[in-house]
C-alpha cells in the first residue's frame, strides 16, 4: 500500500512541475508594443486577413547565453493556399531580420523556427495573415526560455526537524546549500533503517547536488548520505538528523521521503 501512495505522489509531483502553459493569448497589433513572452508558453490567438497584410506581434527576451531557442505556428486553417499567405517572421533591434518560420517537414499545417546566439537583446516575433477577409486561428509554442525563477523559501534550521513516515516537500536550491530537516528516534537497539528519497527532476546532473545527508545523536557524526536509497542502524539513543539538501541554485527540486 505504501508503495502505491508513494508512486501516486510521485506522480502528482511530476503534473506540478510542468512549466509549458497553454493560454488564449492577448494580441498586439502595435510592432512598438509587443506581448511579452516571458517563460515557455503555448499561445492561441486569431488574426483576421488583409491584402495589404495583417500583424500581431510578440516579443522574448533572448538571454544571449547560446540556447536554442523553437518557435512553432499552427494554421487553421492550414491548406497549401493559407500556407503561403500567413505565417511568422523573427526580428532583432532596429528591424534585424533573424530568420522566418518555414514549412515543418512533420506536420503539413505547420511553420517552425530554431535559432541560437550570444546577443543578449530582444527578439520581435511578427505572425502575418496576407490572407484578405480570410482569419486564420494561430497557434504558437516558444520553447527553451528559462523558466520563471522560483520564490525562495526561508532557509530550514535542525531545531525545525519533524518526525516522519513518509514526507513531501519541494526545496529550492542554493549555492551555499538549502535543506530540509527531519528526525529518526533511536533506543539504540540497533535496528535498521532504511531511507528512499524520490525526486522530480530526477538525473545524474540533480543526484550530484541534491540528497540526504543523516547525523548520528551524538556529536553530529555524518551516518550515513546518499542521493535515492540511505541505508544505517539505530546503533545510539536519541535522535538521529535527517537533513535532505540542495545546492542547485535557484532550482527548485520536488520529493518524496520514505522510512522503512
Amino acid at each position: 500500500m505504501r508503495s502505491k501512495v508513494v508512486l501516486i505522489t510521485v506522480g502528482l509531483l511530476v503534473v506540478v512541475l510542468v512549466l509549458m502553459s497553454t493560454i488564449r493569448a492577448d494580441i498586439s497589433h502595435d510592432a512598438a508594443a509587443p506581448i511579452g513572452i516571458p517563460y515557455d508558453q503555448e499561445l492561441d490567438f486569431t488574426v483576421g486577413g488583409s491584402h495589404a497584410g495583417a500583424f500581431a506581434y510578440y516579443s522574448i527576451d533572448y538571454p544571449g547565453d547560446g540556447r536554442i531557442i523553437t518557435m512553432e505556428l499552427d494554421l487553421a486553417p492550414g491548406d497549401p493556399v493559407a500556407m503561403m499567405g500567413a505565417g511568422f517572421n523573427v526580428y532583432g533591434p532596429q528591424g534585424y531580420f533573424i530568420g522566418s518560420g518555414m514549412k515543418s517537414p512533420d506536420k503539413a499545417d505547420r511553420k517552425e523556427f530554431e535559432w541560437s546566439d550570444y546577443n543578449p537583446t530582444p527578439w520581435l516575433i511578427q505572425v502575418y495573415n496576407y490572407l484578405d477577409n480570410v482569419p486564420v486561428a494561430f497557434h504558437l509554442e516558444v520553447s527553451g526560455l528559462p523558466g520563471p525563477q522560483p520564490t525562495r523559501a526561508p532557509v530550514m534550521s535542525p531545531a525545525e526537524a519533524m518526525t516522519f513516515s513518509m514526507a513531501s516537500g519541494g526545496l529550492i536550491g542554493d549555492r551555499g546549500g538549502n535543506y530540509h530537516y527531519y528526525e529518526v528516534d533511536s533506543n539504540g537497539n540497533g535496528s535498521a533503517v532504511t531511507l528512499h528519497l524520490y525526486h522530480d527532476p530526477d538525473n545524474h546532473l540533480v543526484s550530484q547536488a541534491f540528497g540526504l545527508n543523516v547525523y548520528a545523536p551524538e556529536g553530529g557524526v555524518l551516518a550515513a548520505n546518499g542521493s535515492h536509497e540511505v541505508m544505517f542502524d539505530l546503533e545510539d539513543s536519541g535522535t538521529y538528523l535527517v537533513q535532505v539538501y540542495n545546492y542547485l541554485d535557484g532550482q527548485n527540486v520536488n520529493y518524496v521521503l520514505t522510512k522503512d
